[in-house]
């Protein structure tokens, strides 16, 4: 198995989603529920927020490498 395709069962995964958008909410309730005095606490949730996503991205583009390459072969 390749790393694209390893990837592509990661993210095609529901319980991985799951525990993602999870993990999403929790910081997004965080920023949602803190006082106003609480700036740092929602610094602190926006950057998981922004990890997150991050992460998920490069998984993404991982997964997305090996379609690439696929189809550039495909064309030659």
């Amino acid at each position: 198995m390749t790393l694209s395709e390893a990837m592509k069962n990661i993210l095609g995964s529901t319980e991985f989603q799951e525990v993602m958008k999870e993990m999403k909410d929790t910081q997004l309730q965080m920023i949602q529920y803190s006082g106003d005095e609480e700036l740092q606490l929602r610094e602190y949730a926006y950057q998981r927020i922004r990890s997150i996503n991050e992460i998920m991205s490069n998984l993404e583009s991982i997964a997305q490498t090996g379609e690439i390459k696929d189809k550039a072969w495909k064309i030659l």
